[in-house]
């Protein structure tokens, strides 16, 4: 299975860039990670560690670093300096992992990525996240239900089941957080995708 949440979001950096006359080759990114906006600092982020550019290593490891940046740029700093091989990202992801998931997207997107690389100590911040009222939240949560459901299939030893917390994200009261959470089912290849979809038709 591809995860249909990290190439969406790849694609979609790359456009919010351009779109906002943001060039995407590297030197552009690599001035977007000093961005004062930390819109274009995490798809900046997103890109170079897509595209493996270790050049970018250090740039990336000051953003993951500094305290005063917003964790959402942070945690995709975090993640793509792990992506280019250095172990202290993975690191930065865990520790933002210890803040409030009503604060920022940060500690639910290093969920996420750290499950991406193997990880499932986000769990219990995901979980959170789709039980807090604010729908935006719940649906940021759910985001990261792919790369969780993917984890599952690489290592089924671990006891995660990721299907239950889609069929919480299904069964959801807000449309917005069932509706990424079908968005997923439908591109992920496996037949328990295809038996929640079918249980949860709305």
């Amino acid at each position: 299975m591809t995860d249909p949440v990290e190439a969406a979001d790849e694609r979609q950096a790359r456009t919010l860039l351009q779109d906002n006359g943001q060039g995407t080759d590297l030197d552009a990114l690599l001035g977007a990670l000093d961005s004062p906006l930390a819109i274009y600092q995490a798809s900046a982020a997103r890109l170079l560690g897509a595209e493996g550019e270790t050049a970018a290593r250090e740039p990336l490891a000051r953003v993951a670093a500094d305290a005063r940046a917003e964790e959402s740029a942070r945690a995709q700093a975090a993640y793509a300096l792990a992506r280019l091989g250095d172990g202290a990202g993975a690191e930065q992801l865990r520790a933002l992992l210890e803040l409030p998931v009503d604060a920022s997207p940060g500690p639910l997107q290093a969920a996420g990525h750290l499950a991406r690389l193997d990880d499932p100590s986000g769990l219990p911040v995901v979980e959170r996240g789709l039980a807090d009222p604010e729908p935006l939240i719940a649906t940021i949560a759910a985001k990261q239900l792919a790369p969780l459901a993917l984890l599952q299939e690489r290592r089924p030893d671990i006891g995660l089941d990721a299907w239950a917390l889609y069929a919480r994200a299904l069964e959801h009261p807000e449309e917005q957080v069932a509706r990424e959470a079908r968005a997923q089912l439908e591109r992920l290849e496996a037949e328990p995708a295809r038996v929640l979809l079918a249980q949860h038709r709305r």
